[in-house]
């Protein structure tokens, strides 16, 4: 029998969530687990995780994230269903669908991503989490929108605390303020006098002000934030590994995101009395969407533990799947790219001398990755 955990503070390093959730795989049924102390089911198998995620109409997403996201981020489009969902998705990202996105990387994210790594290139020594994927993306949000870049590090503990609202409310309220301090300024200038970035296109969208806001807070503390999770965690399956320093980065980038995706467990609320699997559950009930679980799935994956970019890729689970799908996952696979062949070609015989393994059930990051190279 597979104990069930408290997801919420479970951290289970390396293979202990892997080997965690392929007991439940392994059994009938689904898993059993808690979140925030409400007990959940856990569905491990990826056909199961398909189906069940495109059933936006039993298993919708935005009832879960009204109570998980919206009180600290304001209503966006992830905490809305149906129509509206298409309808306020639409208006929010237009900016990040596939041209404009290559324009972003050919004329700032790659420049970017060799800036940062300026900034600590010279001392031949560096934790590269803390240094560049705790940067590097919410730099690349910063500038998309149109707002001054500085203070990455910063922000990455202001939208984690966004995201612990309902332990520490008052944190999470003083990182709306922190967040808007920085967004109204700008916002008013934009205005006056529009440009081609991302904030000047949600003011012209039509949305009000604290729409705007919303949507702001929600590109840092979702975006920027599993970006940064998943750019630690293929900085750690790489770097350690010189034979795949040859491999094309886009298909190391695709292995790195099913093997240790930065959102393992995904949370939906069953709204009606319905069927997962061979399983009935019953209106009301948490269920978890174990997405790790499913990216490693045997029936899928032949040797699902197994690092191996040259696999025939079948469709990662690690983005979602059906109407909740990553409208962001075009610019997050690129930051990836952009970051690791920038750390290749920048830092000289690099060699990893320190690494924690990545933890964490609801959000997955590597805590640190220490490296020399070649001053």
């Amino acid at each position: 029998m597979v104990e069930p955990l408290e997801l919420t503070t479970a951290a289970l390093p390396g293979a202990e969530l892997h080997g965690w959730l392929a007991g439940f795989r392994s059994t009938p049924g689904l898993g059993d687990a808690t979140l925030l102390g409400r007990p959940a089911q856990v569905v491990t198998r990826y056909a199961d995780l398909k189906a069940f995620m495109i059933d936006e109409q039993t298993f919708p997403g935005g009832a879960i994230y009204q109570f998980q996201v919206e009180p600290a981020v304001g209503r966006t489009f992830i905490s809305m269903d149906g129509e509206e969902h298409v309808a306020v998705r639409q208006q929010a990202m237009p900016a990040f669908r596939s041209r404009p996105v290559t324009r972003f990387v050919d004329e700032q994210l790659t420049p970017l991503a060799h800036e940062v790594i300026d900034r600590f290139a010279g001392r031949g020594e560096a934790d590269l989490v803390a240094e560049l994927a705790n940067v590097l993306p919410f730099a690349a949000i910063s500038r998309k929108l149109g707002l001054p870049v500085g203070n990455e590090k910063r922000q990455r503990a202001t939208t984690r605390a966004l995201l612990a609202h309902v332990a520490d409310p008052d944190g999470a309220r003083r990182a709306v303020d922190a967040i808007d301090a920085v967004v109204r300024p700008v916002m008013e200038q934009r205005r006056n006098d529009p440009q081609d970035d991302v904030l000047s296109q949600l003011i012209a969208s039509g949305m009000d002000e604290e729409q705007v806001l919303a949507h702001v807070r929600l590109l840092y503390a979702v975006g920027a934030t599993t970006t940064s999770d998943a750019m630690s965690n293929l900085l750690a399956l790489v770097l350690p590994r010189r034979e795949l320093y040859d491999v094309p980065v886009d298909r190391l980038v695709a292995e790195s995101l099913r093997l240790e995706p930065p959102v393992p467990v995904l949370p939906r609320l069953a709204t009606q009395e319905a069927t997962v699997g061979d399983t009935e559950v019953a209106a009301g009930t948490l269920l978890l969407a174990a997405l790790a679980a499913g990216n490693r799935d045997p029936e899928v994956f032949p040797d699902p533990d197994a690092f191996d970019p040259d696999r025939d890729e079948a469709e990662v689970l690690s983005f979602g799947v059906g109407p909740k799908f990553c409208p962001g996952w075009n610019l997050a696979r690129s930051q990836l790219a952009a970051a690791l062949s920038a750390v290749l070609e920048h830092l000289p015989g690099l060699e990893v001398v320190d690494a924690a393994p990545p933890e964490g059930a609801i959000l997955r990051a590597t805590p640190r990755l220490v490296a020399r190279w070649s001053a």
